[in-house]
């Protein structure tokens, strides 16, 4: 539950998967040269143990991603420090938290060979449930009409506006950091709720299937089940 948490705020914050300008395929191979098809969710699940060993990733593979995860986060936060200065500023780093975003999830799938990337798809699928389905590649892979596009669209954009007014109440104080995450991940759990309901039962048929087997995550009592800093700087 507490990974669900904050892989639903991370995501929640950040922005969902752009309708726009993706790959059009969902295989291992478009997906080493499209970090733009991926919300903000490469960073935190690439961090998360069970994931890497899911993935059965090297000593190399997760040095090297250490690495990555350092340097995002670095640069995160001075972009994010930079956009609390006005409105204007923080139009221009959500555009940069992007950029980055996708410079990011690009090298960090090229360290993945093409088996783990698709395995890294299908906990995607597991971990943002119907927030993936804004993403082109996947519309494609599942055959969605262009209404099942155009519900998904204004479905995200209702997200994204519910998001950033949550957002601003924990930003003008009005709410706690506790009630911000819980609200964020209330919000999307609803939300990819819907986007799955707008799936005929042939396309959530193939969805299961696509999703592959289950990603095996610790309990919350668990206390080998760390999540320090795994959003910091994000």
């Amino acid at each position: 539950m507490k990974y669900l948490i904050l892989i639903a705020c991370l995501l929640l914050t950040l922005s969902g998967c752009s309708t726009t300008g993706q790959p059009q395929s969902g295989t291992a191979s478009s997906m080493s040269g499209g970090g733009d098809d991926h919300p903000a969710s490469v960073p935190v699940l690439l961090g998360l143990d069970p994931v890497r060993q899911d993935l059965q990733l090297s000593s190399l593979q997760c040095a090297l991603l250490d690495s990555l995860r350092s340097e995002y986060k670095t640069q995160a936060r001075q972009i994010t420090a930079i956009g609390m200065a006005d409105q204007d500023a923080a139009l221009r780093a959500n555009w940069d938290l992007k950029k980055l975003r996708k410079q990011f999830n690009q090298r960090a799938l090229a360290v993945l060979s093409p088996s783990q990337q698709d395995r890294l798809r299908q906990i995607e699928r597991q971990m943002l449930g119907g927030r993936l389905l804004t993403s082109v590649s996947e519309q494609k892979l599942l055959g969605l009409t262009p209404q099942q596009q155009q519900s998904l669209a204004i479905l995200d954009k209702g997200d994204q506006a519910k998001a950033s007014a949550i957002m601003g109440q924990f930003s003008s104080g009005k709410i706690s950091s506790f009630a911000k995450d819980i609200q964020l991940h209330q919000l999307q759990r609803a939300t990819s709720k819907k986007m799955l309901a707008t799936l005929t039962p042939k396309q959530k048929k193939q969805w299961e299937i696509l999703s592959g087997q289950k990603l095996g995550l610790p309990k919350v009592h668990d206390p080998n089940a760390s999540s320090k800093s795994l959003f910091e700087g994000y």
